[in-house]
């Protein structure tokens, strides 16, 4: 397993560095998207791609009463993000190791889904877009918050495993998978879209 792969699926000891790492390099990004994002204060809500859970955390303290699931394909980032809401899990909290293009939940059953700084990794975003769709309920939010990265950098070839996508784009692929009312908010590098699943 190549270093940079660890971007996309934090494996082992380097992994585990990754996701400390990660999580202070993302810090500035969620500062900027919380305030943007109307948290449901009931409900089920999923974080996909939840790396060391700290969002899942940031969603719990938001929300009064809504159960917040956290989602990674890593199992390093399960076990980290288990460590961190261990004072939540069970009743209102629950990590689960898995993919976006196979959730584990019923069609409908969610209220609220985030996607911070992972989408660029989904091999098959469309797929995954569907997914989404799929398990939100009728006016569900599906939030995408990504950092584009310095556009002067070759990032597919200093980061093989991922793939950037503008902010036009993601609004194009949610659109294309069901959502409305998608808006786009931008703060130099970082970008938040958000659609309502119809």
């Amino acid at each position: 397993m190549a270093f940079t792969d660890n971007f996309g699926n934090p494996k082992g000891f380097l992994g585990r560095l990754m996701l400390v790492a990660m999580e202070r390099e993302h810090l500035p990004m969620a500062k900027w998207a919380f305030p943007q994002l109307e948290i449901p204060q009931s409900g089920k809500i999923c974080d996909i791609g939840c790396g060391g859970g700290y969002n899942v955390k940031r969603l719990l303290e938001k929300s009064a009463g809504a159960k917040v699931y956290g989602i990674d394909i890593s199992e390093e980032s399960v076990k980290k993000a288990k460590k961190i809401n261990r004072a939540e899990s069970g009743e209102r909290c629950e990590i689960l190791q898995g993919t976006a293009e196979k959730l584990p939940f019923s069609d409908g059953e969610l209220d609220f889904i985030t996607a911070f700084e992972t989408v660029f990794f989904w091999k098959n975003i469309e797929k995954c877009f569907a997914e989404v769709r799929r398990v939100l309920k009728l006016d569900g939010t599906f939030a995408v918050i990504n950092n584009y990265g310095d556009p002067k950098i070759d990032w597919e070839k200093k980061v093989p495993c991922m793939k950037r996508y503008t902010a036009r784009q993601i609004k194009t692929l949610m659109e294309n998978a069901g959502f409305g009312e998608v808006s786009v908010s931008e703060n130099g590098t970082l970008f938040c879209v958000k659609g309502s699943a119809k």
